[in-house]
């Protein structure tokens, strides 16, 4: 009988392995109805999948991020006469046992009036990015605005650009997002958003509205605060 015990424990590994992957098949299809349930309620229409939208977007820095990208789940439309994509993106960085996959939520609003220089904003890491600057990281800095330059981490290609872009109106604006993990990024006519996590189908609202908020704070930045 002790003979036997390493073919049971493979089997017993076989079946583990098995179960992980008809759950996740099981979860995928139950993510995917939600998804397509909720589209014709947001006034979007659903597609499986949309890699498209990487390759109309690919100016972004996070479709230049890693290999293995896959856009699914992608509700596209319009809102306020504003072109909307909303769609869960995969993707992987390094490879074997060192890879690390990332899988988030996003949601890009295109305005061909717009004309945006390169920015992204993250929320800042004390110690990391304190360490990241030492070794020439970028943190564009207010020093007149403490909270804002405290809490996040504020890159762009051109720096004098981005800070004409933040002024006080669109600073305050984003501090809604301190303390999460929210990423944000524009450039040209289009603005992404994504909080790091797949978004649960009855809070891609939520979402949207939070692009909105940043798109509508830069869209009114020239007047009077």
């Amino acid at each position: 009988m002790e003979e036997m015990i390493p073919f049971f424990m493979f089997g017993g590994m076989i079946m583990f392995v098995v179960m992980i992957l008809a759950y996740s098949y099981y979860a995928a299809k139950k993510r995917a109805e939600a998804m397509e349930a909720v589209a014709p309620r947001m006034g979007f229409t659903y597609q499986a999948k949309a890699n498209n939208i990487k390759s109309e977007y690919n100016h972004l820095n996070l479709f230049s991020r890693g290999h293995s990208h896959r856009v699914i789940n992608c509700l596209q439309g319009e809102r306020n006469g504003i072109e909307v994509s909303m769609a869960d993106y995969y993707y992987t960085v390094g490879h074997g046992k060192g890879a690390t996959h990332y899988s988030q939520t996003i949601c890009i609003i295109k305005d061909p009036s717009f004309d945006l220089p390169n920015f992204f904003v993250r929320h800042e890491n004390k110690l990391f990015d304190y360490l990241g600057k030492i070794f020439g990281g970028q943190d564009i800095n207010f020093p007149e605005d403490e909270r804002f330059s405290s809490a996040f981490v504020l890159q762009g290609k051109v720096e004098a650009e981005t800070r004409y872009l933040f002024n006080q109106r669109v600073r305050d604006a984003f501090l809604k997002f301190a303390g999460t993990n929210s990423q944000i990024e524009g450039q040209g006519n289009t603005i992404i958003l994504h909080k790091g996590v797949i978004v649960k189908p009855e809070e891609l609202s939520l979402l949207l509205k939070d692009t909105f908020d940043v798109y509508n704070a830069i869209k009114a930045r020239d007047t009077d605060y």
